[in-house]
């Protein structure tokens, strides 16, 4: 059943007057919704009809962007966007909730995540991740800074050319939303001008990027759903895969027939993978996975996504981590013989070349030439290995002889004090 009513309501965040469209009932589990660049909180109208009855869905309409306020300061930062987002908590009393963001406003929502995982039950991130795709940010450029007043079925007919996943009803009515009609006539777009002036004419983004935004993903905290769109040329699928992968508790839904803007070009798909995904939240499905540290990705696994992306330096990091623990297993067994205790020394010496050996075990899909260099460090690391276990075993000797020394000085003490 889709249900068609929202609510718009107002909310001051820092002298900015903020818009959000608020579906279903007040007393529901409540999703906060972050769009992405250059469109509203009405992109999520087609999920508030599908899932209004089941949640209530708070589409929020970000500071230079819909009907709400534009930054005096041009501060766009994904900072600035976490602090509304916080505003909006505040002023409608929630306690704790689902967060989702589309593309920039999935950037905000981890950003926002990252400050307060606290309040945050479940991540939904909507075709984003660490890494964009060159050719479709270019894309959104183009349709977006283009000419700057047009007849707005001008504007129809580019967004048509720009999505045509959509019916032209469609369209004008997404449309409706993303624009607003000057006195000559024409129409512009809402989102802020400054944005469409070039590079300096706002702040965006943040202090994070590259290694640091992979870093932020993987220690999101919350249960993660990852939403791609099959057909997006934004978020490419070994970028999704790899992101699943290095998060703590995440999974991936592919959405077909959907390019970057999932939630309108795949309503009925995108519904039931969020939904679907909220179910499994409720049942407590994440619990184990958040407790087992046996849960985090499988070496096979790393090596597989870091291969995909071409990273060598990361598979010798994952290399070099597994096989410094079998070292500094070695290395617990010579303390455990420093303290004259052989049997707990031997059972941590055989654990760890039970480690080691397993280590050995390569993953089948590793490249040839990075194989063989993988054995070479195996080799190496073993040789010094052996070598740490021999000094462990001299200095258990070492230890065993100062022992039975002193015990027969001892020996030698009662019998002198006896006679």
């Amino acid at each position: 059943m889709i249900e068609n009513a929202y609510q718009e309501r107002t909310i001051e965040a820092r002298g900015l007057r903020l818009v959000c469209q608020d579906w279903g009932p007040p007393d529901a589990p409540p999703v906060l919704a972050l769009h992405g660049f250059g469109v509203s909180g009405h992109m999520f109208d087609e999920f508030g009809q599908r899932a209004g009855g089941r949640i209530r869905l708070i589409a929020l309409d970000q500071r230079g962007h819909g009907d709400s306020d534009w930054a005096g300061d041009g501060d766009y930062t994904r900072e600035a966007f976490a602090h509304d987002a916080e505003a909006v908590r505040e002023a409608l009393g929630l306690e704790r909730f689902v967060l989702m963001g589309h593309s920039m406003g999935g950037l905000n929502a981890v950003e926002y995540a990252s400050r307060h995982p606290d309040r945050v039950d479940a991540v939904v991130l909507v075709d984003v991740g660490p890494e964009a795709a060159k050719e479709g940010v270019e894309n959104i450029m183009r349709f977006t800074r283009g000419p700057d007043e047009l007849e707005f079925d001008e504007f129809v007919r580019n967004a048509m050319r720009f999505n045509t996943r959509r019916s032209e009803e469609n369209i004008r009515e997404r449309m409706r939303h993303r624009l607003r009609p000057l006195e000559n006539g024409k129409w512009t777009w809402k989102f802020d001008r400054r944005f469409r002036e070039g590079d300096g004419a706002v702040r965006t983004g943040g202090e994070t990027g590259g290694d640091e935004l992979w870093r932020r993903f993987r220690e999101l905290a919350p249960p993660v759903l990852l939403v791609r769109g099959a057909e997006s040329d934004i978020l490419s699928d070994e970028v999704a895969r790899r992101a699943v992968a290095e998060m703590r508790r995440a999974r991936l839904a592919v959405v077909p027939g959907a390019g970057h803007s999932v939630p309108g070009d795949n309503p009925d798909g995108f519904t039931r993978a969020v939904l679907a995904f909220l179910d499994e939240v409720d049942a407590g499905g994440f619990a184990d996975e958040a407790a087992d540290p046996d849960a985090a990705p499988s070496l096979d696994d790393l090596v597989e996504a870091d291969v995909a992306n071409g990273r060598r330096r990361r598979t010798r990091l994952l290399l070099g981590a597994a096989l410094a623990g079998a070292a500094l297993a070695a290395i617990a067994g010579t303390v455990a013989l420093a303290r004259s205790h052989p049997d707990e020394a031997r059972a941590v010496r055989r654990r760890a070349a039970e480690r080691a050996g397993g280590l050995r075990r390569l993953p089948a899909r590793l490249p040839r030439r990075r194989r063989s260099r993988a054995r070479t460090l195996l080799a190496r690391v073993g040789t010094e290995g052996r070598r740490v276990r021999r000094a462990g075993e001299v200095a258990g000797s070492g230890v065993t002889g100062l022992r039975d020394r002193v015990r027969g000085r001892r020996r030698r003490r009662r019998f002198a004090w006896r006679t």
